[in-house]
């Protein structure tokens, strides 16, 4: 058995795996474009001008956040875009009560969570009539969109092109039921994009292709999984040995 990952550099796997996030969030769509300076990186797709999910900044340190904070948003404004946000660390308080007092609001409080890949979980069930294929981005992106109720500007607007996201896909015949996206950070796979149609939900899909493609990362020689977890879906990646490392607020701006 290798060494073991400590739960501080775990944390940190979960943290950090949101610049490579924001970075394919950046990189999906002709028009989009990063912003990028020591330990600061945004994403910007006008593509996608209401979702501040793909127009989107993560920092390492608070003082360059604050010295760009200006500048981003004439960016975001001159790019006719209408929700941005900035990812901020639970520990952070002093960012979070910035960005307050500059107009953002508290949006969400996803979880960050992550996995030492010894500690994964046994395979669960195979669901009936569910066969394993490769993804691809402009039907994972269509996926995301029908299960989280959006429309063709969001997922479908942003995501459709090639990024460093490699998709996994679940079938039933020829139809794509559900969708996992991985992201190779140093030896952590970072998950992204995991979403089911929703009239197949509940049927164990997500659970079991996400175990499939993290017992191949493993198998590869990957340490660890991280994740940004929804209240609805801790609970699945719970099931599969992930832990809790507390959350990530998104402050958005919208006009």
């Amino acid at each position: 058995m290798g060494k073991r990952i400590e739960d501080g550099e775990l944390r940190r796997r979960a943290i950090a795996g949101l610049r490579d996030e924001v970075e394919a969030f950046g990189s999906g769509h002709p028009d989009s474009r990063l912003i990028s300076d020591d330990g600061l990186l945004a994403s910007v797709t006008p593509a996608s001008p209401q979702r501040s999910l793909f127009n989107s900044a993560f920092y390492e340190y608070p003082e360059v956040l604050v010295a760009h904070l200006d500048e981003l948003g004439e960016t975001y404004d001159a790019e006719g875009i209408h929700a941005w946000t900035v990812w901020v660390p639970d520990e952070d308080r002093d960012t979070a009560r910035l960005l307050a007092d500059r107009g953002h609001a508290l949006d969400a409080e996803p979880r960050a969570m992550a996995l030492d890949l010894a500690d994964l979980a046994t395979e669960p069930p195979a669901p009936k009539g569910i066969e394993p294929r490769a993804g691809d981005a402009a039907t994972s992106a269509e996926l995301n969109d029908r299960a989280y109720g959006y429309g063709r500007g969001a997922f479908r607007a942003a995501l459709a092109g090639e990024t460093a996201i490699r998709w996994h896909a679940a079938y039933r015949g020829e139809e794509p039921v559900c969708c996992v996206g991985t992201i190779e950070v140093g030896d952590d796979c970072c998950v992204t994009g995991v979403a089911t149609s929703p009239e197949h939900r509940g049927e164990g899909i997500a659970s079991w292709l996400l175990h499939r493609v993290l017992a191949e990362a493993r198998e590869a020689g990957t340490a660890s999984a991280s994740l940004q977890a929804t209240k609805a879906g801790a609970p699945i990646y719970e099931r599969l040995g992930f832990r809790d490392f507390g959350f990530i607020e998104m402050w958005e701006l919208r006009k």
